[in-house]
């Protein structure tokens, strides 16, 4: 219920909030490529994130929850705010959430049992040539 009144709210401004919608709905009414926030997410950890386990690691609770509401309402927030330069935990686990909270995963339900059978091969070239013959398969907001 939370979610969808934010949705709501944020339509109001005019924003389409890219947290719990469909990837491929999301992309095609925003004219992007790759949603921004995994764009400035990816951006920031590849300056900042020489870090162990940056996306093994949780970020504090309440600086993603500030984060994720910073996207709401800006496309791309400034990363570089000490808060996230001491947490730059916060930033892999806005990631997380947000491929979470996707209704279809990025690998798509459709494609899970291909994808298992794929991973389930033993042979590590035939495995990898079955897991990359589905990732063809995947749409194309998905494969992006």
């Amino acid at each position: 219920m939370k979610n969808k009144a934010a949705k709501q709210k944020s339509k109001r401004k005019g924003i389409v909030s890219a947290f719990g919608c469909d990837l491929t709905e999301y992309l095609q009414s925003s004219g992007q490529d790759v949603p921004q926030v995994l764009k400035c997410c990816a951006e920031f950890i590849e300056e900042h994130g020489i870090v162990d386990g940056i996306y093994r690691l949780s970020g504090i609770t309440s600086n993603i929850q500030r984060l994720r509401q910073e996207f709401g309402s800006d496309p791309c927030p400034d990363l570089t705010r000490e808060v996230y330069l001491q947490d730059i935990h916060c930033v892999g686990s806005l990631c997380k959430l947000y491929f979470r909270e996707l209704p279809n995963p990025l690998l798509t339900y459709e494609l899970y049992k291909k994808f298992t059978d794929a991973v389930s091969v033993k042979e590590e070239q035939e495995q990898l040539a079955r897991i990359q013959n589905v990732i063809k398969e995947l749409p194309e907001t998905h494969y992006r």
